[in-house]
């Protein structure tokens, strides 16, 4: 029977052990980097949470399910309302992994985005053509409605009305069909809020200064105007009589400026005066939304992605 030294023995425990600190340890590092960012991630701190996300990519470029670390780069950007850095982000996964699962969820958050930023006309044609080429997925009822968030943002009460009708019709299973019902029968609304029109008030300045402002509810300034154009003309009436012309022309266009200015008050505080009531309108609907709870910071993805370098679970 072939028997070994001590000395074998030992090299042999040794060697061993090298081998097991060298090549476990890169996967336990790993998944120490991967609980890090997970943690940030979690608690908020989104900023830091992507530059975790993107040392993980950066040293392990090769790691399964990369896509949906380079998915979480971009979500903590747009958490953190980092949109500008969002945006190529999430472009930079939909050309870097076209065939991943989360491309028609980067475009759905690319298009919102855009929204965000204000940009709405390229927000919207992104969410129509998002509709087009995902009708059948689970953000598909999430981007019409998000359609219809745009066109009230922009004080369109038809269209909202229109979109949001359509929402609850085309997904009626989606939590977002019953706040949709209900957003539409409210935009109705809309067509009852009061409002005094510019041309009116134009008018009504032109016959009377003030009566423009008084009749949008702004009695004081509408009470001004008048004391000022009555006087400044009086005024300079007064002194052409008296043959004065040298003070009665600078005080007659004195008065003239303030005539034509109680006109162009006029019409600007009915305008003002609809803006209000369909703002407070438009935060009403706002404020709807917000207390559904349909909308927040970006979640993981519904299904779990395991990653099987690390054993961890996003």
């Amino acid at each position: 029977m072939k028997t070994f030294s001590p000395t074998s023995v030992r090299y042999a425990l040794v060697s061993c052990t090298l081998y097991f600190l060298l090549f476990s340890t890169v996967p336990l590092s790993t998944a120490a980097e991967s609980a890090f960012a997970d943690s940030l991630f979690q608690q908020g701190d989104y900023l830091n949470a992507a530059h975790e996300y993107k040392r993980l990519l950066f040293l392990h470029p090769d790691t399964p399910q990369s896509d949906f670390i380079a998915f979480r780069v971009a979500a903590s950007y747009q958490n953190a309302g980092k949109l500008k850095n969002a945006i190529p982000a999430y472009q930079l996964l939909i050309d870097t992994y076209p065939e991943s699962s989360l491309v028609a969820r980067c475009k759905n958050n690319i298009a919102q985005c855009h929204i965000l930023l204000g940009n709405s006309k390229h927000g919207l044609s992104s969410l129509k053509q998002f509709l087009a080429e995902h009708a059948e997925s689970d953000l598909a009822p999430r981007a019409h409605f998000t359609i219809g968030m745009v066109h009230i943002d922009k004080r369109e009460w038809i269209q909202a009305r229109q979109v949001w009708s359509d929402v609850s019709l085309t997904y009626p299973e989606s939590p977002f069909a019953e706040v949709s019902n209900r957003l539409a029968r409210q935009v109705k609304d809309a067509e009852n809020l009061p409002r005094r029109s510019p041309t009116l008030a134009g008018v009504l300045s032109a016959f009377v200064p003030g009566s423009g402002q008084i009749y949008t509810g702004r009695t004081v300034d509408g009470l001004y105007a008048f004391v000022s154009v009555a006087v400044l003309g009086g005024a300079s009436f007064y002194y052409a009589d008296q043959g004065r012309y040298k003070v009665a022309v600078p005080v007659g266009i004195l008065g003239a400026f303030f005539y034509g200015n109680s006109i162009y008050q006029g019409i600007q505080t009915a305008r003002t005066f609809n803006g209000e009531y369909e703002k407070l309108f438009r935060n009403k609907l706002q404020q709807e939304i917000r207390d559904s709870g349909l909308f927040g910071a970006i979640p993981s993805p519904t299904d779990e992605v395991k990653f099987v370098l690390w054993q961890s679970r996003f």
